[in-house]
């Protein structure tokens, strides 16, 4: 595949995984799935876009569902704006950029594993910092208050440990009968 070809190819990738994690992001933040705990659909594009185009991808649309997220951040902007921007954009940017790298590292000896690995440290990354960042930042009464967020985090994960995967396999095919 040429130059223009592969260039066009990842703005349009990225183009239509910035649509869906808006699209997601939207939907989890107002549409809890269980009374009081909201889960990130999006941390499913932050991966594919980490998995399919590269850490500059996963950072992009990690940075896009932190900007989002942000706005629904209003109680944290009460009491400390500057950290709630720097924790919104910092967790799932990083977790992008984390997940590209792992899985550019252990698909050289296993794509599969690479896939289930990035999938993974997605939500592990995305929820532990922003704990450690309500832990610094904020009072002890947020930080007991994220402590359920960690209910939140294994909802996270058993939805990126089987959805990424067969979403990632799916987009694999198309882009291999399209070529």
């Amino acid at each position: 595949m040429n130059k223009t070809k592969n260039t066009t190819r990842i703005i349009v990738g990225n183009a239509l995984l910035i649509a869906l994690t808006i699209v997601f992001t939207l939907i989890s933040n107002y549409i809890p799935i269980i009374p009081g705990v909201t889960i990130n659909l999006s941390l499913i594009t932050i991966a594919l876009a980490a998995m399919l185009y590269g850490w500059k991808s996963g950072l992009l649309i990690g940075a896009v569902n932190g900007i989002i997220v942000m706005f629904s951040a209003t109680i944290f902007f009460a009491e400390n704006p500057t950290a709630t921007v720097f924790i919104c954009l910092l967790k799932s940017g990083l977790a992008g950029v984390i997940s590209a790298m792992l899985f550019k590292l252990i698909s050289k000896k296993n794509e599969y594993v690479a896939v289930g690995v990035s999938s993974i440290i997605i939500p592990l990354v995305n929820t532990g910092l922003y704990i450690l960042g309500v832990y610094l930042f904020f009072s002890r009464e947020f930080f007991y208050g994220v402590l359920p967020s960690t209910l939140n985090c294994a909802i996270e994960l058993l939805m990126s440990i089987f959805l990424t995967p067969a979403v990632y396999l799916i987009l694999k095919t198309f882009n291999k009968k399209n070529k």
